[in-house]
Formats: structure tokens, C-alpha cells, sequence
């Protein structure tokens, strides 16, 4: 196979090249010496960049799930042992010679084989790297730091486990005295080539990665080594921090800097050691605090600079909020703050305007609430609020007074100042929050400023402004501090709020209309005193008003798919409840008329889902109410659009549309109409349970045919396919539960003659499970399992048949693996069936109470459980639960589970209200019986 040729057709403009250059390459890469082969694609300097790229992206991945597959991606052939030996070969170098773009992906890789083998099965690695640091050539230099980068940067995010300790011990002796040793020899060419700008560039891009390597090196804290060292980093620092030379600056204003990536780099040290070593960064602090007020006021306003001037005003925020904040309490230096900090930080660039107009869903993910955290103003109003804390009376008069300046000179002429007006708002923000939430907005205010004025006198004359495209900058304002004090507005100004809101959905402008969409979202969750603050009748006078206009937003510009709007459907859905029935049915019709429409190409997964949950909000809030009529109407509307999703093999749909078909079959009444049953059989197709987004939708589905049409699927010959399903489930760390989700469903709808047969198969299954790869999580599913089927079915019944694949092995379990094992299940519900399944083996099963020892065990563990004292579970787990959780978490992104059509919660056991009440006199019966 010419696996250039594949990687150049996923490039393709057609789907089909792609599909079929990717199969190819899937097949490939469970042949041996795959990755190799690859790195040879990547290595080509003649060879197109983008090809290239595509082949390191493909080897990054192939790294991440075959060079230690773990249980859940069993399928996965592992990289052999002479093959990682010969990546490891090759992989530091191609560091050093790829294009930048390529590196990236290698540098990813290299982390992944790095998190898996450095040191002990690497030890050499940095050895390696520290004889390359001594070769005079930049380019090997910078490769060499950015690999260091690549391999530490695990440290910014760990805890400081022993294991951990030890490493970055072993990484500090051997790669700290070089990195120093390399950075300061930077520092000396710098000087040497003043002239030279490709070499400055050079030498400066490696000190950036020499500083990130740095950083990552002592993340953890302060090791005596590193603070020998201390004196010697803070000099190299404060060098490139005051370096200027104008021959590096950037033609193009998006373009940062090198220079400025290298401040940036130390402005992110120093703000490291004020954060976590306060105490031996004291020394320093005044040269630095120095340096980096001296930065701020240099800078320009490009958005080259966005990154640089963040760092240095957090650097400066953590200082305000250490024990040498004192440093700013002077009104001069105050006053100077403001002035050359905050207000140029928090006003309003032509560029943001730019990004308003042209690219208003990266202006949204910057500014909306709780998403700014990487802009110029977030970092300049967290200054404010974190010096407001510390000297509230000062600050608040002080900026206030700017406030004002700003609001007069708005006065003075609207048209052409509303930048000032904007200006202004955000500084009310920024002094006024102090404790926020993401489901009420801000929770606490600074006292020493009234909202409620501000609100009147600034916010509301534009949201009442009839001219919805007049200065859309100040509407999204408005809108956004109404949202932002939304808890703290009294709710009959937040009701005469809505008809402005509903008024700013028609704006042409897409952060306008998505704001108010937001802001009708978050009003409807609010909540008081644990209650929501609206009731549907509050809502009902604008409701066609407001779904019209929301409805209507999808044919404004660029917002055709828009999550926001979107999401307000589905709120205003859910929140009016049963009273959306009049409009539903054309609720219905548009949304399936856009789900055809997004079939074409599903790029906004945002969007997607929260249509997806609009549909199931409609169906929760009309089917269960007007029953099948409504149903019917629902399906006739929702079947062809779901049939395309299929019929093309939508695959980011499949999920949602078998969510949804479970939701509909759940609240339709037996028997099910044949369209279901004929939908049935193609769902135990193999394909579709490969892809794990699918499966925990799969499940849900097939349990609600086994509830609604067990035996239907009997008649029709599927238990064996389905049988086999399990199988591939059981087998899987990944989706072993959801395997006992399809047991635990057949045992509760089909009558024991309908599988009895296959018992004995099931059970070899499980106990093979039990013996080669048991894990905390199988062990917890199988006991919840057995006391399903005890309590279901009794204990006399289940040993028979567990006894079947060998005798006595149903005693054997109750002693190895439920007795250890029974406090490991957790839940209300399962709690209760594996009390009542104990209770009915202790009382009912004469085997059990004839071996006196086992029995007494199991009753005291049992009146532990009841207790919430249950014993420590046994050994032989072949990973700790925690790791095992955070695995599979990230195996299972692919689903996202729909809150509208979440399975009806139906009553466990409801005949026995108490279970531990039930232990006791099921106790006390047996103990009278003695």
C-alpha cells in the first residue's frame, strides 16, 4: 500500500476518498511496522507540507491507542517491542528537522510515549537530549528544548505523588544544570547578534522553549536543586524582559512576536513563583514588578500583544492579592493603573469590532459570561476585582470617577463616543461582581456601587431602544449586564425585560440576537429559595412571540445553525411544559425541516444537540400528556427526517436518533406498531455497535424494546443476535456495564423458558470475566446483576441454574465474590436490591443456612451494608477504580446523552419501602425459626 497516496486522499474534497482512504488506513495499521512506515512519510523534505502533516497526525494517533492498549481498545494491535525501539530511533530526531506544524504533532506523540515509558523504559532519552544541547547549531537547539517541552509538560498539571517526585527529581539532576547553562549561552548571542535578525529569531524562539521548559520543571513547587539555582533564572528573566530591539517587531499586527513570546514566557514564570514560592520570590519582587510596569507601558494595542499584556497583568493581579499588595496603595499609583492599565485594557479595538462583525462566534466563546479568560479584558477587570479586595473604598471611588468622566464624554456625543459608553460598562462589572455562578450569575456585588441605578440610568434606555441595529456593541452591552445581574434584578423588572429581549432576537447582528437568546435561557433557570423564579403563566403572554422571534433567528445571517437560539428553544420548551401543546406540532415540523437541512454537513455539534434535545423536550412535554394521537404525529413528522440520518449514515446522529426512538417506544402502549419492529434487527448490526458513541444509546433502545415488545423480539428469532451483543459488551472494560444493562433487562421483561437454555453460556461469560480480567467495576455490575436476577426470580431458582455450568458454584460466588464484594454497589436503588437479594438467600435458601460459618459472615456483612459499614473490597482487581473511571471517561465522548429523554425512573422494589427494615425482620423470622 502507498501510504502517501493515503494520507494525500484524506485530503480529498470528497467524502467518499476520504472514507475509503481512511479504511485503508485503519486496516493498515494493525499490521506491524504501520508507525514506522509512517514516520518515513513524515521524514520526506520533498513531500508536500500538508501531506506531511496529515501523516504525523495519523502516527500521533496511532501512538496514543496501540503503543499500550489497554482493555478497552482491545482490538487495537500493540506496536511491537522492536518497532517502539525504532520509533524511539527516530522520533528525537525528526523533532529537530520538521517543519513547525509537523513538529507539533510529533511533540504530541513524544508526550504520549513519554507518559508511558520515560524514564524507566527510556532512561537514555535525556542523556540524548543534553549531548544534542552542546552542538552550536540554533535550529538543533530549538528542537532540542521544544522536545524537552514535549516530555515535562506533564508536570504543570500532577499531584505530588512519590512516583512523581522521583521523576522530576531524576529529570532536574540530569536536564536542569544543561537548561540553565543553554539559556544563559542564549542570552550571551542575543547581545552578539543585535544585527543578525534570522538568528536572533532563532535564539529567541529557543530561550521561549527553554522558559516553558522551565516552567514545567517547577510547577510542582520548589526543589532544593532548582532554588540553587534560583538567583541565576531570575537574571535571565529580567534580561529578556527589559530587551528591546525594533528589528523583531511584526509587519503583521496578528502576528506575536518572537520577542514578545519570550516575555510572555517569563511573565508566566515569575506570576509561577508569586503564586507557589512566595517566600523566596520576595527578592525579587521589586525588580519585577518593575519590569513588567515598564512592559505595560510600552505596549501597543495590537492583538500581536494580546498574549504578552494578559501575562504581565496577571503577574501583577497575583502580586495584589499577596501579602505585598501594600505595593499599590497609594492613590498615585491607583490612579496610574487605571489610567495605563485598565481603561486601554478593558476599551474596545477596531480589531474587536472586526471580530464582532465578521467572526461573532469567537467574539461570543471570548466575551459571553464565565468565557473571557483569555483576553485583554478579563485579565485587566480580574486586576480590578482582585484590587477592590483589597482596598474597596479607594479603588471604588476612584474608578467610579473615571466612570463618570467616561459616561459625560458619551453624552457629549453619542454617535461618535459609544466607545467610551462601552468602556464604562465593563468597568461597572469589573468593580461591582464579586461572587458569581454559573446557573444564577453574580451572587455578590460590591456594596459601594448600585446596580439597580446604573441599571436604570445606562442599561435599560438601550434594551428599550426601538432602533434593535443602532450601536450593537452597547446592546450586547446591555444585554450581557442584565444577564450577568440577573438573580439581583427584582423579577417584575426581569418580566418587562422580555418583550426588549424578544425585540433584540430580530437584530442583524449575530451576537445581539445570540445574546438575548442567552439572556431568555439563564432568566428561566433562575431559581429562589429552591424554586424557579418564573412559572409558565408568567411566560404565557409572550410565548408566540418569543418562539416566533426565536424561530425566526435562524434565517438571520450566519445564525441558520445557531446554539444559542437553539438552546433557548429548547429551554422555553421545557420550562412552558404541557402548554407548548397548541404550538407544537409546528415546533415540530421546523425542527425536523432543520434536521434534514443539517444532515447535509453536521458541523456545529452545539447546535446539534440542543436540537436534538428541543425534539425530545417536545415529545417529553406533549406525548406523555395527549398520548397516541400525539405520538403518531410525532412520528410522522420526525420518521423521514430520522430515516435520512440513517439511510446516509449521519454517524454524530445515530446516538441522539436511537435516544430518541427509545423515548418514543417507552411512551407508546403494547403492542408496538410494525415500523418499530422492523427498525429492530438492523440495530444488532455489528457496525453500529463498533462505534462506541453508539453503544450506551443502543442499550437504552434495546431496553425499551425488551419493555415494550419482549416478546416480539422472541418471536422474531433475535434473542440469539442479541445474545451476542452482550457477548461483545461483557468482553469490554469499556462497555462491560452496559453489557449487564442488556442482562438485567432480559431477566426483568422475558419469562425464564425464554433463556434459560442460554444461562449456562452467560454465566461460563461471566465467570471467565471474573477470573482473567476482573476489575472493581465488572465485580460491582455482577453482583448488582445476581441480585437482580435473586430477587427477581429467588435464590433456589438462580443456584439451579448457576449450579448448571458447574455444581456448587453458586455457594462458591456467595463466598468469593458477593460477600467481599456487596458494600461495592452504590445507588439508592441497587443498594436496595442487593439488601432484599441477601435478605431472600439468608431466609429462603436451606444450602446457605446450613453452613452456619458462611452464613453468620454473610449476615453480619450484610447488616454492615445496611449500616453503611460494609467491609473492604477483595483483592485481584487488575487496576485501581479510579484510574479505570478516568479511562473510560475519556473513551465515552462520543455520547452525549440527552437530559429530554432520559429513561422515566420507575420505582425499585416498590412493595418494600425500607430494606434495611425488610434485613431486619427477614432476620428476626429466620432467628425464631432456630
Amino acid at each position: 500500500m502507498d501510504l502517501t497516496e493515503c494520507f494525500q486522499q484524506t485530503l480529498s474534497q470528497h467524502k467518499e476518498i476520504i472514507q475509503q482512504a481512511e479504511a485503508k488506513l485503519k486496516s493498515a495499521a494493525q499490521i506491524t511496522g504501520f508507525s514506522t512506515s509512517v514516520l518515513k512519510v513524515v521524514a520526506q523534505d520533498g513531500l508536500d507540507a500538508s501531506i506531511r502533516q496529515a501523516a504525523a497526525v495519523s502516527f500521533k494517533n496511532h501512538v496514543k491507542y496501540h503503543w499500550a492498549p489497554s482493555e478497552l481498545h482491545s482490538e487495537n494491535q500493540p506496536i511491537s517491542q522492536p518497532e517502539k525501539d525504532q520509533i524511539k530511533g527516530l522520533l528525537p530526531g525528526l523533532m529537530l528537522s520538521t517543519p513547525p506544524l509537523v513538529q507539533a504533532q510529533l511533540s504530541e506523540a513524544l508526550s504520549i510515549v513519554c507518559s508511558h515509558d520515560f524514564p524507566r523504559l527510556w532512561p537514555n532519552l535525556l542523556s540524548e537530549l543534553v549531548e544534542r544541547l552542546n552542538n552550536a547549531d540554533l535550529k538543533t537547539i530549538s528542537g532540542v528544548l521544544a522536545t524537552a517541552n514535549s516530555i515535562f509538560k506533564r508536570y504543570r498539571n500532577q499531584y505530588g505523588s512519590n512516583a512523581m517526585v522521583q521523576e522530576l527529581e531524576h529529570s532536574q539532576n540530569v536536564f536542569a544544570g544543561p537548561l540553565l547553562e543553554t539559556t544563559q549561552r542564549l542570552g550571551k548571542m542575543v547581545s552578539a547578534a543585535a544585527a543578525d535578525v534570522a538568528a536572533l529569531k532563532q535564539i529567541l524562539l529557543a530561550a521561549r522553549y527553554a522558559f516553558r521548559t522551565f516552567f514545567s520543571l517547577n510547577a510542582p513547587g520548589l526543589t532544593p536543586l532548582m532554588e540553587g539555582q534560583l538567583d541565576s533564572w531570575m537574571a535571565e528573566f529580567h534580561t529578556f524582559l527589559v530587551y528591546e530591539n525594533p528589528v523583531l517587531d511584526e509587519s503583521d499586527p496578528e502576528k506575536e512576536s518572537v520577542l514578545d513570546s519570550v516575555k510572555s514566557a517569563a511573565c508566566q514564570n515569575i506570576n509561577l513563583f508569586m503564586e507557589i514560592n512566595e517566600e523566596e520570590f520576595a527578592k525579587f519582587l521589586q525588580t519585577f514588578v518593575a519590569d513588567v510596569w515598564g512592559l505595560l507601558m510600552a505596549v501597543s494595542q495590537k492583538p500581536s500583544q494580546d498574549n504578552l499584556v494578559m501575562n504581565a497583568i496577571r503577574f501583577l493581579t497575583t502580586v495584589s492579592r499577596s501579602v505585598h499588595y501594600q505595593l499599590f496603595n497609594n492613590a498615585g499609583a491607583l490612579q496610574q493603573i487605571c489610567e495605563k492599565v485598565v481603561v486601554p485594557n478593558l476599551r474596545t479595538r477596531p480589531e474587536d469590532e472586526e471580530v464582532f462583525e465578521m467572526n461573532p462566534v469567537e467574539y461570543i466563546r471570548r466575551d459571553a459570561e464565565g468565557s473571557d479568560s483569555d483576553t485583554r479584558r478579563r485579565a485587566a477587570a480580574d486586576f480590578v476585582k482582585s484590587l477592590t479586595e483589597r482596598f474597596p473604598q479607594e479603588v471604588t471611588q476612584l474608578f467610579t470617577g473615571y466612570v463618570q468622566a467616561m459616561l459625560s464624554e458619551y453624552a457629549a456625543n453619542p454617535v461618535l463616543n459609544w466607545k467610551a459608553k462601552d468602556t464604562a460598562i465593563y468597568l461597572v462589572l469589573a468593580l461591582t461582581v464579586q461572587g458569581k455562578t454559573g446557573a444564577q450569575g453574580a451572587t455578590t456585588t460590591n456594596q459601594l456601587v448600585s446596580v439597580h441605578d446604573f441599571f436604570a440610568s445606562q442599561v435599560l434606555p438601550e434594551l428599550q431602544s426601538a432602533k434593535v441595529n443602532d450601536h450593537p456593541i452597547l446592546k450586547a452591552d446591555a444585554i450581557k449586564f442584565v444577564t450577568t445581574f440577573r438573580s439581583l434584578l427584582p423579577k417584575a423588572t426581569c418580566l418587562a425585560l422580555f418583550p426588549s429581549l424578544i425585540s433584540m432576537l430580530g437584530s442583524e447582528y449575530n451576537v445581539v440576537h445570540s445574546y438575548a437568546a442567552l439572556a431568555i435561557e439563564r432568566m428561566l433557570l433562575i431559581k429562589e429559595q429552591g424554586h424557579p423564579r418564573f412559572t409558565p403563566a408568567d411566560v404565557a403572554p409572550i410565548l408566540q412571540a418569543l418562539l416566533e422571534k426565536l424561530f425566526g433567528g435562524f434565517k438571520l445571517p450566519e445564525s441558520s445553525e445557531n446554539e444559542y437560539l437553539m438552546k433557548a428553544v429548547m429551554r422555553v420548551i421545557s420550562f412552558v411544559g404541557p402548554d407548548i401543546s397548541p404550538v407544537a406540532p409546528i415546533c415540530l415540523q421546523t425542527l425536523a425541516q432543520m434536521l434534514v437541512e443539517v444532515c447535509k454537513n453536521p458541523k456545529n455539534p452545539g447546535f446539534n444537540h440542543y436540537l436534538f434535545e428541543s425534539v425530545a423536550a417536545l415529545i417529553k412535554q406533549t406525548c406523555g400528556v395527549h398520548g397516541g394521537a400525539m405520538i403518531e404525529t410525532v412520528e410522522q413528522m420526525l420518521f423521514p427526517a430520522f430515516n435520512l440520518v440513517l439511510q446516509q449514515d449521519v454517524q454524530e446522529f445515530h446516538p441522539y436518533v436511537f435516544q430518541i426512538f427509545a423515548q418514543l417506544i417507552e411512551l407508546r402502549g403494547k403492542p408496538l406498531p410494525g415500523v418499530y419492529l422492523q427498525i429492530f434487527p438492523p440495530l444488532l448490526n455489528a457496525m453500529f455497535w463498533e462505534r462506541p458513541g453508539n453503544v450506551p444509546a443502543l442499550v437504552r433502545l434495546i431496553q425499551a424494546y425488551l419493555l415494550k415488545a419482549g416478546d416480539e423480539v422472541m418471536a422474531g428469532g433475535h434473542l440469539l443476535p442479541l445474545l451476542g451483543v452482550f457477548q461483545k459488551l461483557i468482553a469490554s472494560k469499556a462497555h462491560d456495564h452496559e453489557g449487564f444493562e442488556i442482562l438485567n433487562a432480559l431477566v426483568e421483561n422475558l419469562p425464564v423458558p425464554a433463556y434459560e437454555t442460554h444461562m449456562p453460556t452467560i454465566c461460563t461469560l461471566l465467570f471467565g470475566r471474573l477470573q482473567s480480567s476482573r476489575t472493581q467495576k465488572f465485580v460491582k455490575g455482577f453482583v448488582s446483576f445476581l441480585a437482580f436476577f435473586l430477587v427477581k426470580h429467588g435464590p433456589q431458582l438462580v443456584a439451579t441454574t448457576v449450579d448448571r455450568v458447574q455444581p456448587g458454584i453458586f455457594m462458591m460466588l456467595v463466598q468469593q465474590v458477593w460477600l467481599p464484594n456487596m458494600h461495592l454497589v452504590s445507588g439508592s436503588d441497587e443498594e436496595k436490591v442487593v439488601l432484599v437479594a441477601t435478605a431472600k438467600c439468608l431466609c429462603d435458601y436451606p444450602p446457605l443456612q446450613q453452613a452456619k460459618e458462611l452464613w453468620t459472615a454473610l449476615k453480619d456483612e450484610a447488616v454492615k451494608t445496611a449500616q453503611g459499614q460494609g467491609g473492604v473490597p477483595d483483592a485481584g482487581f487488575s487496576e485501581e477504580l479510579s484510574a479505570e473511571l478516568e479511562e473510560l471517561q475519556g473513551y465515552s465522548t462520543a455520547y452525549a446523552k440527552l437530559a429530554n429523554a432520559a429513561r422515566p425512573e420507575r420505582p425499585v422494589l416498590a412493595e418494600i419501602p425500607d430494606p434495611k427494615q425488610y434485613l431486619e425482620s427477614s432476620l428476626a423470622r429466620v432467628m425464631a425459626g432456630r
